[in-house]
């Protein structure tokens, strides 16, 4: 990441582990990690640079402190500064997360609010501590999505569930977010951190570029038919996993009857 150094960064904390995690941090906990526009840019950066970074195997994204992963946009801290924001920088951000060809992780604790429920939806994975809250009440206040709501909820929880949730404004706590599918794993808070670490560095530990795959292929399915997917899957596994070092191990490993190192390239 060392063409990042020259950063200073305002919002965000971030390190890049020997594993291959980089860890984001929302770092305004005294703000419950409301974002602004220097916030959504600087996590932008941060994941269009893993995108190139042979090192980078696993991007995690959580909350600074113990209350909030993020409780959305910062009604007070919103003002652009002309010539540089805008308010496309939601969705660019989101475009960054779903392009990233790693697996992305929301590490969830407290409070996941508006785009802040936006920002989790918009991730891979969603690990859980038993203490969330989790969605999007801005319908209450006569204000619009702008993070891709209205495509990723209907696809992780079904329609009718996403409408009710999206036009009422209602909330999920941490057992109904599991049984609805939203989080993927939730764990005891005191639990949290550990067992979400574990998970993390399972992921680091897969063969990356076929895990990559995987994450573009059913990307590409969502919105094209299964003749176009079918041909799709044939040219990611022919033109970007075959002949990757992971697959000569991963079929080295079967033969001699071990468990796989894969080293992400």
């Amino acid at each position: 990441m060392a063409s990042l150094d020259g950063i200073v960064w305002e919002r965000v904390l971030w390190e890049l582990s020997d594993s291959g995690v980089l860890a984001i941090t929302l770092d305004r906990a005294e703000r419950l990690n409301a974002v602004s526009f220097r916030t959504l840019n600087e996590v932008r950066w941060l994941v269009d640079h893993a995108g190139s970074n042979l090192d980078v195997r696993v991007v995690t994204i959580r909350g600074a402190g113990n209350r909030a992963f993020c409780s959305g946009d910062d009604m007070k801290g919103m003002e652009p500064e002309p010539g540089v924001d805008d308010f496309h920088v939601h969705r660019r951000l989101i475009r960054s997360l779903r392009a990233l060809p790693k697996p992305v992780v929301a590490l969830v604790n407290g409070w996941a609010l508006g785009f802040g429920f936006e920002l989790a939806s918009a991730c891979d994975f969603r690990l859980c501590a038993d203490d969330i809250e989790v969605g999007d009440h801005r319908v209450t206040r006569s204000i619009g999505m702008i993070g891709g709501s209205s495509w990723f909820l209907p696809r992780i929880i079904g329609q009718g569930r996403a409408l009710e949730m999206l036009m009422t404004g209602s909330h999920l706590r941490a057992q109904q977010a599991l049984d609805w599918g939203w989080a993927n794993r939730v764990w005891p808070v005191a639990e949290f951190h550990d067992r979400a670490a574990e998970y993390v560095e399972m992921l680091a530990g897969m063969a990356t570029v076929a895990v990559g795959g995987y994450k573009e292929a059913m990307e590409y399915s969502m919105t094209h038919s299964l003749r176009d997917s079918l041909s799709h899957e044939y040219e990611v596994s022919t033109l970007r996993v075959k002949g990757t070092d992971d697959q000569a191990e991963g079929r080295a490993s079967w033969l001699e009857r071990r468990n796989p190192k894969f080293t992400g390239r």
